[in-house]
C-alpha cells in the first residue's frame, strides 16, 4: 500500500502544480476542485507500470460519484475493495488530502434521484435550486438551475455521465421527477427569469449554445422522448453526443455572462 500512497501523492502534487500555473489563477484551490483533482489523479494512474500490472491481475479501478452520508457529493476512486478520496481537502483544506476505507464501509448512495440531488445540492453548494424550464433541448441533460450564494445564476450539472445512464434505461429518473417532484421545486423568480432570457435569448446577438425559451415539464418530457428515439438507432448516437458535448461550453458561457439574481 505504501507504493500506491506514494504514487497518489506524486500525482496529487503534480495536479497542485498544474493549478498553480493556471492563468487566470484558480481562486480558493483546492476548495471546489474535487472532480478536477480526482480526474487528474485517476488519469495519471492508468499508464503507470504499477497500476497496469495490478489491472492485469484483475484490479477493478474506476471513478465513482456518489452522495456520501446523505449530505454531500463526492468524486472518488474505487481501487479494488478500497474507496479512495484524493481530494479530501476540497471542502475543508485543513483536512488531510488523502482518505481511504473499505468500500463496504462507505455510507454512500448512488446519484440518480433528482429530488435527492436537488436537496443535497442546495445544502452542499449553498444554492437555491430551480427546475430548468428555459432551455428545452438542454433540460433532459441538465434539468436543474442554481442560484448560488453570491447571486450568480448557473446550470447545476455534474460530470458523472448521469444523463447517459438515465437515457440508456429510458429516463426513469427524469420521468419520475417530471411527473411530480419537479413541481415541488420553486420556479425561478420572474425577475431572474427575465435576466436569463435577456442574456441568452435569440434577440441577444451573442447567441447562447442552446435555444432559450420558456418550456413546460411536458415540453421537457417530449424532448426526452426525442432523445430516446434517437438512442434506439445506434447510427444516430452521434446526434446525442453532439448535444452532450456542448454542455461544458454552455456551463462556461453561462458563468461568463455573470447573470445575477435580483
Amino acid at each position: 500500500m505504501s507504493a500506491i500512497v506514494d504514487l497518489l501523492g506524486q500525482l496529487r502534487r503534480e495536479c497542485d502544480g498544474v493549478v498553480a500555473g493556471l492563468t487566470p489563477p484558480a481562486t480558493g484551490y483546492p476548495i471546489g476542485f474535487c472532480a478536477f483533482i480526482r480526474d487528474r489523479v485517476f488519469d495519471g494512474l492508468i499508464p503507470t507500470p504499477l497500476i497496469r500490472g495490478l489491472m492485469a491481475q484483475g484490479l477493478a479501478l474506476r471513478k465513482v460519484f456518489v452522495i456520501l452520508k446523505d449530505r454531500y457529493f463526492q468524486n472518488a476512486i474505487q481501487f479494488g475493495n478500497l474507496y479512495i478520496d484524493v481530494a479530501n481537502d476540497s471542502v475543508d483544506p485543513t483536512k488531510p488530502w488523502l482518505e481511504w476505507m473499505d468500500v463496504r464501509e462507505v455510507p454512500f448512495a448512488n446519484v440518480g434521484d433528482l429530488s435527492t440531488i436537488a436537496r443535497v445540492a442546495g445544502d452542499y453548494h449553498r444554492c437555491r435550486v430551480h427546475p430548468n424550464t428555459f432551455f428545452p433541448l438542454l433540460a433532459p441533460v441538465v434539468p436543474l438551475l442554481a442560484v448560488h450564494d453570491d447571486g450568480r445564476l448557473g446550470l447545476l450539472h455534474f460530470q458523472d455521465g448521469g444523463f447517459l445512464k438515465d437515457l440508456a434505461l429510458g429516463f426513469p429518473h427524469l420521468r419520475h421527477w417530471l411527473a411530480g417532484p419537479a413541481r415541488d421545486l420553486p420556479p425561478l423568480p420572474e425577475a431572474d427569469a427575465e435576466r436569463l432570457r435577456e442574456a441568452c435569448g435569440r434577440e441577444n446577438n451573442d447567441a447562447f449554445a442552446f435555444e432559450c425559451r420558456p418550456c413546460s415539464f411536458v415540453d421537457i418530457a417530449e424532448h426526452a422522448d426525442a432523445f430516446s428515439a434517437v438512442f434506439a438507432d445506434p447510427s444516430r448516437h452521434w446526434a446525442i453526443m453532439a448535444v452532450y458535448n456542448r454542455v461544458p461550453a454552455a456551463l462556461r458561457d453561462l458563468r461568463a455572462r455573470n447573470i445575477r439574481s435580483g
